[in-house]
């Protein structure tokens, strides 16, 4: 069973851990796609990164420290690590560990960004949510979906805007997602906003995401 234990922070990067390999839907820089993998990865880069081939550095650096391509899924953000958090939540025998780093520099209203140039800004949110319960691919897709909602009700009720535009913001435009699941204990056939899965995904991620929101949201407002 995953915990909050199965989370360390290195200050460069956080990672979890997992004894057995998850079955994971993501969109993550490193391994995305559908896949089974047991190291999870959240990196922060500096402001000024930028190298010739970002998949070929991040490569080298997950190397580095020591961990093996073929079963790791990264992310890469120019948040502090000091900015995650972190959240356990369950409901009966289905329990979920989520992990959300937050940065709000390049928000977009993907409803309007066919109208505007957008140039490239840092700014992304990161999402892993790690599942322990026996999930279809089915339930796991649907609960990729589920928590997308969740991130863009947050941006909608913190009135984040696409600064081209004008209008509420669905996300940035670098963001990315995990879901995975040990594919142990409870089983979930499906995992939409009114299944028990669905549910806990909602509650967890709102919780979590917004305490992120708000601390990316005041520590800005304090270095104005």
């Amino acid at each position: 069973m995953l915990t909050l234990e199965n989370i360390k922070n290195y200050g460069e990067y956080i990672v979890l851990e997992s004894k057995e390999p998850l079955r994971t839907f993501s969109s993550a820089m490193h391994n995305p796609g559908y896949g089974e993998y047991q190291v999870f990865m959240n990196r922060t880069v500096d402001l000024s990164y930028n190298p010739l081939d970002a998949h070929e550095e991040m490569q080298q650096f997950i190397q580095q420290c020591g961990y093996p391509l073929p079963q790791t899924v990264a992310m890469m953000t120019a948040v502090d690590m000091k900015f995650a958090f972190t959240g356990f939540y369950e409901d009966g025998d289905t329990s979920i560990v989520i992990l959300v780093t937050t940065g709000l520099g390049n928000a977009v209203d993907i409803t309007r960004s066919y109208e505007y140039a957008h140039p490239p800004r840092v700014g992304t949110i990161n999402t892993f949510i790690f599942i322990n319960g026996y999930l279809t691919d089915e339930a796991l897709i649907q609960a990729l979906c589920g928590a997308v909602e969740v991130k863009t009700k947050i941006l909608a009720e913190h009135q984040i805007l696409d600064p081209q535009s004008g209008t509420i913001a669905t996300g940035t435009s670098t963001d990315s997602i995990c879901i995975a699941s040990t594919q142990t204990g409870e089983a979930h056939a499906y995992g939409g906003s009114i299944t028990k899965l669905g549910k806990l995904i909602g509650k967890g991620l709102y919780d979590t995401m917004n305490c992120s929101v708000e601390s990316f949201l005041e520590y800005k407002k304090g270095n104005r």
